[in-house]
């Protein structure tokens, strides 16, 4: 019969893990601090509107980047052209793109995820299907890190 105790080895950090800890059975383990992230928006899956949709439009001015991944539904029937762009004079009548900050197009089963650095306060992510068409789903995920 075991006494309970769990004797632990002396801790050996490794350079490429900023925090770890010695550990008995069944106890967790801590094995890299994360940065500070925030989802931001997500979609699982949306379907995009025959000619375009908005994905998410956000200020991002508190936030150092920001990550989309995106992923075109396997059963999708043609590529969908993802449009990240900057906004002036957001929630006005005024408003308007500015810049394209990037733009990728996702065959269906295709996905990617991109990090940007923030270029501006307000930024929207769009979806355009390619050639217009019904029937496009797409998941998608938009974090923010200070």
């Amino acid at each position: 019969m075991g006494s309970g105790l769990c004797l632990r080895a002396p801790r050996v950090p490794h350079p490429a893990v900023e925090a770890t800890a010695a550990r008995c059975p069944g106890e967790s383990v801590t094995v890299g601090v994360m940065p500070h992230t925030k989802l931001l928006a997500k979609g699982n899956p949306i379907q995009v509107d025959p000619d375009q949709s908005q994905l998410a439009q956000l200020n991002v001015s508190a936030y150092e980047r920001i990550r989309l991944s995106a992923g075109n539904g396997e059963a999708s029937p043609g590529p969908v052209l993802i449009a990240i762009s900057q906004i002036d004079q957001p929630n006005t009548p005024n408003a308007n793109a500015i810049a394209l900050v990037d733009s990728f197009t996702l065959a269906p089963g295709e996905s990617a995820s991109k990090v940007y650095e923030v270029l501006g306060d307000v930024v929207a992510f769009l979806a355009n299907p390619e050639p217009p068409q019904s029937g496009i789903y797409l998941f998608f995920t938009i974090y923010g890190q200070s």
